[in-house]
């Protein structure tokens, strides 16, 4: 270990590196080949000259940036199609319309898309069309159409505000959705059973499944009505969900699947970026550039937040005592379960941070630095990614005058960091691999 290690510069260093490395429009571009006038994904081949009409709907945080590079290699051959996001970074795509879909609650744009995407599936649905389906994280708001008509815009966005705040894992608040949407859970990709379709993921989910990218638009849903019905008691969403959604969607709709398309036609699903390959960006930066001992922790996924906080602090102490005089790094991603208790700004990643630091403030533990933030420069109801802390948060907090159990208890993390400084501001990334903790210690 040199004497110019820094962890509190190296954590962010990493972070901000590894955002880099696993640039969207990069990833796709990479993954995407096209020789006369065959197209590659993959082992797969698709001959355009056997194309009549080349439809692409991008869907998701990271809609743009994936719907820039198919434009950059497929141009003219490229016949309609539609992005639908939640911010615009960089360019906008030339040749396809862009909707801003609702994050984390739908808009009026969620479910104009959603009616253009069915619209455009059901007008050019033949065996000479191929679609190309671009699918991200953040599409289960973004794009919406309820199973049942008679539910409104203000029915879904109670559905979505009671599955953000009630403490549900991302699967769990997806298969609610898939039950009660029209394009959830394959309903899209099955309004076209004709066409060849092609689905490119860039993947916020546990374990690659990608039936919960986005609730699933292009994949059959396997999970059952009593599936849907356990996840409703355990977190007592009937109370909270509106009127509506209590007598309608509950007792007609909730059976109805969307079931492969039938006739010959060849789907396949893509894989392209998920939250391992950030986590391997991660450990190569922190080894190549700090010197760094890492162990990246695939067990610390999901959890308790005041559980999960504990257990990283432990293993990073661990880590130390295995390797004294060297700079280590323990990595993990996924997304902590917080439920929001209070009306103040924050984040799962922020309030991880906080809860770091008092923690490591009660015992007196300098050298540790924690890092946690989204990969999509948004955590939570706020406008950063995450936050830094180290031992000495605490301490310059009280020097300034902030409480932190104060903003603990309001939900309100953000504004604790932000008035320390150690908000990590990065704005929407075009990203969405889920989030990445970083703790560092020397």
């Amino acid at each position: 270990m040199t004497t110019s290690f820094n962890p509190r510069e190296a954590a962010l260093n990493i972070f901000h590196q590894t955002l880099a490395a696993i640039d969207v429009e990069a990833v796709v571009s990479a993954n995407l080949r096209l020789e006369a006038s065959r197209l590659s994904v993959g082992d797969e081949v698709c001959d355009l000259s056997k194309v009549s009409r080349l439809l692409v709907i991008a869907i998701g945080k990271a809609s743009v940036p994936m719907a820039r590079a198919v434009e950059k290699l497929l141009g003219d051959h490229i016949t309609d199609g539609l992005v639908v996001t939640g911010a615009v970074i960089g360019s906008l795509p030339q040749q396809l319309p862009v909707l801003i879909g609702g994050h984390p609650l739908p808009n009026a744009a969620s479910l104009e898309a959603a009616a253009r995407a069915l619209s455009l599936l059901r007008q050019h649905d033949a065996e000479e069309t191929l679609v190309l389906f671009l699918i991200s994280g953040g599409g289960s708001a973004m794009f919406e159409q309820p199973i049942d008509t008679n539910l409104t815009l203000d029915d879904l966005q109670a559905v979505n505000r009671a599955l953000v705040n009630c403490g549900a894992v991302i699967n769990e608040m997806n298969i609610v959705r898939r039950h009660l949407s029209a394009v959830k859970g394959g309903k899209l990709a099955a309004t076209a059973p004709r066409s060849r379709q092609i689905s490119l993921y860039i993947s916020d989910v546990n374990s690659d499944d990608l039936t919960t990218v986005a609730s699933g638009p292009t994949l059959p849903d396997g999970s059952t009505v009593q599936d849907f019905q356990r996840i409703i008691e355990r977190y007592d969403l009937l109370s909270q969900f509106p009127p509506n959604v209590r007598s309608s969607g509950f007792s007609r709709n909730l059976s109805q699947k969307a079931l492969p398309p039938e006739g010959g036609t060849t789907n396949s699903h893509h894989l392209l970026l998920d939250n391992r390959r950030a986590m391997l960006e991660a450990k190569q930066i922190a080894e190549r550039d700090f010197g760094c001992v890492v162990e990246i922790a695939e067990d610390l996924v999901e959890g308790d937040i005041e559980t999960m906080m504990q257990i990283h602090l432990e293993r990073i102490t661990i880590l130390q005592h295995k390797h004294p005089g060297q700079p280590v790094c323990l990595i993990s991603g996924g997304e902590v379960i917080c439920p929001v208790r209070g009306d103040g700004q924050g984040g799962r990643n922020q309030e991880f941070v906080l809860r770091s630091a008092i923690h490591l403030h009660q015992r007196g533990v300098e050298n540790i630095v924690v890092l946690s933030a989204g990969t999509d420069g948004i955590d939570g109801h706020s406008p950063a990614a995450g936050a830094i802390a180290d031992g000495q948060t605490i301490q310059r907090a009280e020097e300034k005058g902030v409480s932190a159990e104060t903003h603990l208890i309001n939900s309100d993390s953000f504004n604790f960091f932000n008035a320390i400084g150690d908000a990590i501001l990065t704005g929407p990334t075009g990203n969405n691999v889920r989030d990445l903790r970083i703790l560092l210690a020397n």
